[in-house]
């Protein structure tokens, strides 16, 4: 699939991005990009009232989904849970002869504030899996994971850090989205 002709969109969840250092600098890098839509569900849904038919129409427009947020108790953020819950229905991402995403790509990308110790292999691979069993289940491929750590600002030097961290986090995003 060419990346420069095939159309991303950016299910971004983070309900106070003002105050964001990593989900703000990913959101404005992915925004300058071609063919990328950001659809931030904290600015449409404060009220957690999703438009579901608008959403899914959203999903169909794209060939690549990406779910852009910050790590919140080993989990997405409320409102990105019940998006899911409520746009991936049975009859359209589901269902007898209702696999209407099948063919598209996932992507899942989030940051966290804690240090890569407490968060091994074992437990991210239990953070994903919510998503690699809705893609399998949607007949959506699955093209992985991009994750960063360290995303705050606890110390001297450490959103300087984060900015840092935040840069590279988007660069293997793009990457992965134009693969």
């Amino acid at each position: 699939m060419n990346g420069n002709m095939s159309k991303t969109l950016i299910i971004l969840a983070h309900p106070k991005i003002e105050n964001s250092i990593g989900n703000k600098i990913i959101s404005t890098i992915l925004l300058e990009q071609e063919n990328i839509e950001i659809r931030h569900l904290d600015k449409l849904y404060p009220d957690f009232k999703i438009d579901i038919k608008a959403e899914q129409e959203a999903l169909l427009a794209a060939n690549t989904i990406v779910f852009q947020y910050p790590l919140f108790w080993y989990s997405t953020p409320a409102l990105l849970k019940e998006w899911i819950d409520q746009v991936f229905q049975y009859g359209f991402a589901f269902g007898k002869d209702s696999y209407h995403l099948e063919g598209k790509r996932i992507i899942v990308s989030f940051t966290m504030g804690s240090p890569k110790s407490d968060y091994p292999k074992e437990i991210l691979d239990k953070i994903v899996f919510p998503f690699q069993g809705l893609a399998k289940y949607c007949k959506i491929e699955y093209l992985g994971e991009i994750y960063s750590n360290d995303i705050h600002e606890y110390y001297e030097g450490a959103k300087e850090n984060a900015i840092q961290i935040s840069n590279k986090h988007s660069q293997k995003l793009l990457a992965l989205i134009k693969n």
